[in-house]
């Protein structure tokens, strides 16, 4: 038995690509060298491609069981694990999701107090763009993934590295591979946070026509994030040294601050508000995919539990108060997300391996 999908609900499988792509090329392209570089430094472009080769993998298991069940994580935890182990951790799941996406969340309204409205307040800002992600989210998900389209406008602020030609000291990479192993790895870790949310096509796959041909458009995304997170760290260790790296909390927005057009006294508020792209689709994703799993778990109407799970993300943002309590939930949801992705999902495609030998047998 597969899950059956209503066809004016699916999308193409090539958009799977902005799917995948927006959600793993989020806000943590604004930070991710600082923790990259004081583990590993000018080695910190090792550990990107080392992260995206690791994804790229776990994709390969992901689709292996997808393609099997032909269903959503709900039903895979159903006929893996039974009713109710199985219910257990789709919840699991479900509350990881909010967290993602509230933690996504709370990091964007941080950003823009620091660097452009300084005494806003967070429940406003968080008001107002919660009221924006109910209204994409109950627009279905072929909305969500137009969203998804839009975030690729974002590669327009990759043409301001051109400004910085003669101020890049790509000696700054040398010498090469001179961190150890276990500081390599450390820093492989600390970047998975930022590829994190491929695992959302755990729910989305039902939702793809003919989602075996999607497989080649989801490891192009992983590609390409890997490959704009490579020049980024590149073109950053190049224009900065290590130490300005490491007191940046948004090395990226370096570039920004040192743009200088004569109609735009701070490019940075631009960099900033087009920040809000990254956002919603993983915000939109997440409530997406947590409501979507709620639905199939408990037999209830999806769009009845979205204003519940906007209510709970609304008071969680409220509750982070300062950076360290941001940083503390950021923390706990990158350690979250990479047990589900490098062990949860390998110990899914054994059992289901297994399973599969076990059937053949019987």
């Amino acid at each position: 038995m597969s899950v059956h999908i209503n066809e004016r609900f699916l999308v193409s499988p090539f958009l799977a690509f902005f799917i995948i792509h927006s959600i793993q090329f989020g806000l943590g392209y604004l930070s991710f060298q600082r923790g990259l570089v004081q583990i590993a430094g000018q080695d910190a472009w090792v550990a990107v491609l080392i992260t995206g080769i690791s994804f790229h993998i776990i994709i390969w298991m992901m689709y292996q069981i997808l393609d099997t069940y032909q269903g959503d994580l709900v039903y895979i935890h159903r006929k893996l694990l039974g009713k109710w182990m199985g219910g257990l951790l789709s919840i699991f799941f479900i509350v990881y999701l909010l967290l993602l996406g509230s933690t996504v969340l709370r990091i964007f309204i941080e950003l823009v107090q620091v660097w452009v409205f300084p005494e806003l307040k967070t429940w406003v800002l968080g008001l107002v763009l919660l009221a924006l992600a109910y209204y994409i989210v109950s627009g279905g998900f072929r909305v969500i993934v137009g969203v998804c389209f839009f975030s690729l406008l974002n590669y327009i602020l990759f043409s301001i590295y051109a400004l910085f030609t003669k101020d890049f000291h790509f000696s700054n990479l040398t010498p090469i591979l001179q961190h150890s192993i276990i500081d390599i790895v450390k820093s492989t870790k600390h970047m998975a946070f930022s590829y994190l949310g491929v695992e959302i096509l755990l729910m989305c796959y039902p939702f793809i026509k003919t989602p075996n041909k999607s497989k080649k458009w989801v490891y192009f995304a992983n590609i390409a994030t890997t490959i704009l997170y490579l020049i980024t760290v590149i073109l950053t260790l190049a224009f900065c040294t290590q130490k300005q790296i490491i007191k940046e909390i948004w090395p990226t927005l370096a570039f920004f601050r040192f743009v200088q057009l004569p109609a735009v006294e701070r490019f940075e508020f631009i960099g900033i508000s087009f920040q809000i792209l990254r956002v919603f689709p993983i915000l939109s994703l997440s409530l997406w995919a947590a409501s979507r799993a709620t639905k199939l778990l408990f037999t209830v109407k999806q769009y009845a539990v979205i204003p519940v799970f906007l209510l709970t993300i609304f008071i969680i943002i409220c509750l982070l108060s300062d950076h360290r309590s941001i940083e503390t939930i950021s923390s706990f949801v990158s350690t979250a997300g990479l047990y589900l992705v490098y062990i949860y999902i390998p110990f899914l495609y054994i059992l289901h391996i297994f399973r599969k030998k076990v059937g053949s047998l019987t």
